[in-house]
């Protein structure tokens, strides 16, 4: 009997390797972020000394306190000093960026304190922008203290060694004073300097930068604006380009704003709300690509805005989110879509409102937004992740304690545990469909047609995952 048993673990545990080498499946993390006095959302996601931070506009994560910045520990989301905030106890800040420059940490958003002994602590009043020592957060010059941005700032890049900042503000403030400067503003770590004015018809309302990316040995910069420093409204249409000299046009730029770029395979991408380039000539459905001289399509291209575009460097894969649940051509891609470089496809089943974030780690995809929900199924409060039994996710690393049998099967198997409760059990087929989402440990597959199917078993240990072979 012992022998047997042995056997079908071994059996177990070969079928396992390959389910977590190709396995792709939704994981929620520690039940995602949420705020008590408005619905909560992650807006930006980023890498820090080997862990994953959020930034967004949240309060807690379970019963721990946050304030709109979260540290994930392997298992559950960890403060970083007491995070980011307003000074009325009833609002959250909004980080909406982690900027790394000169070794040093920073975040910025909508920000009027950051660290220090309580929320509203006086000594650490910031302008929007926030710099970590290490073990908390300050203001960027000690005088003035409210040093910063007069109003939201979204978006950041690196370019000719100083740190590029965009957003809706209008003025700087540093140890030298106030200084204008509209929609983006450059940081030597020291002072602030202005490299344009950037402006709007009165049809587009506040100027605002939320795209910044270096392409080219220029600077790309995207949002919602179609006039620098002066220029005649549309002569730069919501994208432009900047050599640390001059700014200059991309062709006729694009017909509304840009809110992401990136660069794939050494071409420059920009994803937003704009349907056509600037002239409306040539379609393109919210994402494109720059070819050096003119926009092209990018496939069918998605249905509605698409507000993030993220490469992951190590599979060459791009992806793309936003609000949009369709491809061009209507196939279904609920707010997450990757590039097969022929099409879009969706990834996972999608998640059920708004995507804005994304990073890629270790293989996984995470993924942040004003979601509830993933995959179809998975609860997963404003942040997720995709992949293949990611570290850290509460994985059980003993498959010995869990035994599926008989394996194969021809559609009736059992799930026994050793010395864990069995919480939750869920079949995905091969295409990544829910078939079965049960707390039942004996389960009948027999009206499924024959193949590979996952199953993923949370415990009160943790959650791991199997893949059977029903005959």
């Amino acid at each position: 009997m012992q022998s047997q048993m042995k056997k079908i673990k071994l059996l177990i545990l070969g079928s396992v390797l390959p389910s977590l080498m190709f396995c792709q499946q939704w994981y929620s993390m520690d039940g995602g972020v949420n705020s008590p006095s408005h619905p909560p959302y992650v807006f930006t996601i980023n890498a820090f000394q080997g862990n994953i931070i959020i930034g967004g506009q949240f309060k807690t994560s379970g019963s721990t306190i946050l304030n709109s910045i979260g540290k994930w520990d392997g298992q559950h989301w960890k403060p970083m000093g007491i995070g980011a905030w307003l000074p009325s106890p009833n609002q959250d800040a909004d980080v909406a960026n982690f900027p790394f420059y000169k070794s040093k940490l920073y975040i910025i958003g909508y920000i009027l304190g950051a660290g220090g002994s309580f929320v509203g602590d006086t000594t650490h009043r910031v302008g929007d922008i926030a710099k970590w020592n290490g073990s908390d957060w300050f203001p960027l010059c000690s005088n003035p203290i409210y040093s910063g941005f007069d109003f939201f700032a979204y978006s950041s890049s690196i370019y000719n060694n100083n740190l590029y900042i965009g957003g809706d503000f209008q003025q700087t403030i540093d140890s030298s004073g106030a200084l204008y400067s509209q929609g983006i503003a450059r940081w030597n770590d020291t002072v602030f300097s202005s490299p344009g004015i950037m402006t709007t018809n009165h049809v587009l309302g506040m100027p605002s930068l939320w795209a910044l990316k270096v392409y080219n040995n220029k600077l790309i910069a995207g949002g919602a604006f179609n006039s620098i420093d002066g220029s005649t409204y549309g002569s730069y249409s919501f994208i432009a380009a900047w050599d640390d000299t001059s700014w200059s046009p991309l062709s006729t730029g694009l017909n509304a704003p840009v809110h992401s770029l990136t660069v794939y395979n050494g071409e420059l991408y920009a994803g937003g709300a704009f349907t056509a380039t600037g002239d409306n000539l040539t379609p393109l459905n919210h994402v494109a690509k720059w070819n050096g001289t003119q926009w092209l399509a990018v496939g069918e291209g998605l249905n509605d805005s698409v507000y993030t575009l993220y490469v992951d460097s190590l599979q060459n894969k791009l992806y793309a989110g936003g609000s949009f649940t369709q491809t061009g051509l209507g196939i279904q891609a609920k707010r997450i879509a990757e590039w097969t470089g022929s099409n879009w496809q969706e990834v996972g089943g999608g998640t059920n409102n708004d995507v804005w974030a994304l990073y890629a780690k270790d293989s996984n995809l995470y993924v942040g937004g004003y979601f509830s929900q993933v995959g179809g199924s998975v609860p997963a409060s404003c942040i997720a992740v995709w992949g293949n039994n990611p570290v850290g996710i509460n994985e059980i690393n003993n498959y010995e304690e869990i035994n599926i049998y008989p394996i194969p099967t021809t559609g009736i198997f059992t799930i026994h545990s050793e010395g864990m409760k069995i919480k939750q059990i869920k079949i995905t087929n091969i295409l990544g469909e829910v078939i079965k989402n049960i707390n039942n440990t004996t389960i009948d597959l027999s009206d499924q047609p024959k193949g590979i199917y996952f199953v993923e078993i949370k415990t009160d240990k943790g959650t791991t995952n199997k893949k059977i072979i029903l005959q």
